[in-house]
């Protein structure tokens, strides 16, 4: 059965691009905006986003607010304005698909557009690209959703109005508290109160890490349990989380016998603390042990192997544990 508009045809495909185009991906959209907004946290952006943010120094926090701005104005446009909602929604997930890819390559356990909630980049991928062939092919040609040289007014207004408002909401919105005194230990015995990043989350930068004495990192003002002589000599610090099984590797391959040099084993948690599953056993026996406190995103992809020489850092590096950088034997 096909609906008459004017001189033109809508087929049962145009129906079901309409459909797409005004209710099932505007809904799409806006969960994955309510679920970030609930949380508010850096650490469930993409992890292709985290990586080219990050190297390109852009604010994470900045980030994630633009991104949840640009899925609910994206809402609005699609919902209130049909003439757009086809091509809006063919922009916004084509725009995805990089991404979801890049999670991929990385090895992403989940796509990040949901915050907290976990869901497998491959199976937001197959949605995306479902959703984007339904508007670029069923939806081409339907009167319902063709471009027109003008809008209606109190639409345009409406419109408007909703792309106010989220961009003052996803900007607006305060993030949970972050910012609360840790308690450290300096390596000359002393106890030192030291706040946690302001932005509740630290994106490493390894290559401004070279040269410099370990002790003067910000991320070494964090550690809890640092060993006082951690500037004597050739030593190893290793980033690593405990359901990590990469980390247990490099351990078991390299540290779980006699260290090639006094090593520091410094375990890092997730935002709400340490993991209580998959925890991995702890080979290296020799190690000392510290640990960086929760509350933070710590965006270190673990295992990262840190080579100190007089408290100097000569070589940091997330590595392989086959073949691990940084590692002289």
């Amino acid at each position: 059965m096909t609906n008459v508009q004017g001189d033109r045809i809508s087929s049962p495909w145009g129906t079901l691009a309409v459909v797409l185009a005004r209710v099932v991906v505007p809904l799409w959209l806006f969960i994955g905006a309510v679920l970030k907004l609930i949380d508010l946290s850096p650490s469930y952006l993409p992890a292709a986003i985290i990586k080219w943010s990050g190297g390109l120094g852009v604010d994470l926090m900045f980030v994630l607010r633009f991104t949840i701005a640009a899925e609910l104005v994206v809402v609005g446009v699609m919902v209130l304005m049909p003439p757009l909602a086809r091509w809006t929604g063919i922009v916004m997930l084509a725009s995805f698909l990089p991404v979801l890819i890049g999670d991929l390559a990385l090895g992403a356990s989940s796509c990040g557009c949901f915050g907290a909630v976990s869901m497998s980049p491959w199976v937001t991928l197959v949605t995306d690209v479902t959703f984007l062939l339904g508007l670029a092919v069923c939806g081409r040609g339907d009167p319902r959703l063709e471009l027109t040289s003008s809008l209606p007014t109190g639409r345009v207004v409406v419109a408007g109005l909703w792309a106010l408002a989220s961009v003052v909401l996803a900007f607006g919105l305060r993030a949970p508290a972050q910012s609360t005194p840790t308690s450290g230990d300096d390596p000359s015995g002393s106890v030192v109160e030291t706040a946690l990043p302001a932005d509740g989350y630290y994106l490493p930068d390894y290559q401004a890490w070279e040269g410099v004495p370990f002790t003067e990192l910000d991320v070494a003002s964090w550690v809890e349990g640092l060993p006082a002589d951690i500037a004597s000599g050739l030593q190893y610090v290793i980033f690593y989380r405990k359901d990590c099984e990469h980390c247990h590797h490099l351990m078991e391959l390299y540290f779980s016998q006699s260290l090639p040099a006094p090593t520091t084993a410094i375990a890092v948690p997730e935002r709400a603390g340490f993991p209580t599953e998959n925890v991995q056993p702890f080979p290296c026996l020799e190690c000392r042990t510290a640990e960086l406190p929760a509350g933070v995103d710590w965006f270190l992809q673990t295992p990262v192997l840190v080579r100190l020489f007089d408290g100097k850092v000569e070589c940091v590096s997330e590595v392989d544990p086959e073949t691990p950088e940084c590692l002289e034997l």
